[in-house]
């Protein structure tokens, strides 16, 4: 088997085991299109060698490919170091104030997702009982009430004192949750260090988001299963550089 056989081999069954465990999903296609275009280069060049417009046209899509492979895979570098150095609650300092970053309602319920997240908050909370606890998402199409105050029901059904929680309600993105909740950290006065919860594949946009904003910040993250990591970080590549664009424009433009 020659080298370009064995990478498309390699790829073909990447592409299946994805589709076998993620479905036919975002990740999953996001991963079979980004393969195909990058092998896509191989046979390119062959067929571009001999015309100088059409090898220009390669060399283009090249740098093309060479930028997004490095980008992606800066990106999920980045996002694995932040998970590796993030530390655990017995090692975070004490903070005034923290944000939970608001995921999926199931009706009324919290998913599995927001319980780990949530879990992970009220593991923090039990140690320093005086934090004020941001909750932070509004409601979906699918959603029978916002995602704040889901987590507001789940984290006072486990012991936290309704007084330390305030919900923020309107946020639908990651970026309008950093943003709105800024928003209530002003109206605090609240000059300090800042504890955002979320997963660990989505707490490196996150943090990057607050740091752009202006906001001091340290993370906790749940963590999740191999799989869903995987899948989700993949899901992280685009919407961390839509999100980057955004709050660069939103911050200084």
């Amino acid at each position: 088997m020659n080298k370009r056989k064995y990478i498309m081999f390699t790829m073909i069954i990447i592409g299946a085991l994805s589709i076998l465990e993620w479905g036919i999903s975002f990740s999953s296609i996001f991963l079979i299109v980004s393969m195909a275009i990058v092998y896509i280069v191989f046979p390119m060049k062959d067929l571009c060698s001999k015309n100088k417009y059409l090898k220009m046209i390669y060399n283009i899509y090249k740098v093309i490919i060479i930028i997004f492979v490095s980008s992606f895979v800066l990106l999920e570098g980045l996002i694995l170091l932040n998970i590796s150095e993030t530390k655990d609650v017995d090692k975070v300092d004490n903070i005034d104030t923290m944000i939970v970053l608001g995921a999926k309602v199931n009706g009324t319920e919290v998913s599995n997702t927001l319980k780990l997240r949530l879990d992970k908050a009220i593991e923090y909370y039990n140690k320093h009982n005086s934090v004020n606890i941001i909750v932070s998402g509004g409601q979906g199409n699918d959603e029978n009430i916002t995602e704040a105050l889901a987590m507001k029901n789940y984290l006072v059904s486990n012991g936290v004192n309704i007084n330390n929680i305030i919900e923020e309600n309107k946020a639908t993105t990651t970026l309008e949750n950093i943003i709105y909740s800024k928003k209530i950290l002003d109206d605090m006065n609240n000059k300090g260090k800042v504890l955002i919860v979320t997963s660990d594949y989505h707490l490196f946009r996150g943090r990057l988001i607050a740091s752009i904003l202006g906001i001091e910040n340290e993370g906790l993250c749940s963590i999740s299963s191999i799989s869903g990591r995987l899948y989700y970080m993949i899901r992280e590549y685009p919407t961390s550089i839509i999100d980057l664009v955004k709050s660069i424009d939103y911050a200084y433009l």
